[in-house]
């Protein structure tokens, strides 16, 4: 799980992207749900949902969050449906069209996160200690977001974040990518 995929909350869980309300479907107010990565895990694990609310406000980008409950869950694993609380009607749901849908609880408190903003300048290493630079922008991908990793001489390198490259080390504030991952400079 990783860091764009969690949203601010005053509550002390963590909110997990499950993803964007999408078209209408039928008459009692169902709506498609857009998948973010691991969307569809999320609704499934999830106990409490929320929905984004611009705050207009707040700073620019900023949102707040309202509770709601999903109570029902259908479509398939690729267009997945939901029915909300909020949403009674069909005119009511072409209102939440565009949400971002959130869920915590469950087994979602225990999964490790950190917020995209923790990762930016943070130094980056091969897991054998060579330098690689440091992390200037996260960007979202379909499948899972990608660091963009600005080398000393100024280049970009692009590295998928998923677990199986990537590690935090939180204690020394360094994220590690697999030896083999990266060339080796030459020279």
């Amino acid at each position: 799980m990783r860091g764009d995929e969690v949203a601010p909350h005053t509550d002390s869980s963590v909110l997990w992207a499950c993803g964007i309300l999408g078209k209408v479907h039928g008459l009692r107010g169902e709506l498609y749900l857009n998948l973010a990565p691991g969307g569809l895990d999320r609704l499934s694990r999830g106990t409490e949902f929320y929905l984004g609310d611009r705050d207009p406000h707040a700073p620019e980008g900023a949102e707040r969050v309202v509770p709601c409950a999903v109570t029902r869950k259908g479509g398939t694993d690729q267009r997945p449906l939901v029915l909300l609380d909020l949403a009674a009607t069909r005119e009511a749901a072409v209102a939440l069209q565009g949400r971002e849908l959130f869920a915590a609880g469950g087994d979602l408190d225990a999964e490790p996160h950190y917020r995209v903003g923790d990762l930016l300048g943070l130094a980056v290493e091969t897991v054998s200690g060579r330098p690689l630079g440091e992390v200037s922008d996260v960007l979202e991908a379909p499948a899972h977001e990608v660091l963009e990793v600005r080398a000393p001489d100024g280049a970009s390198v692009l590295v998928p974040l998923v677990d199986e490259l990537v590690t935090l080390d939180a204690a020394c504030g360094v994220l590690r990518v697999v030896d083999g991952l990266l060339d080796e400079p030459d020279g």
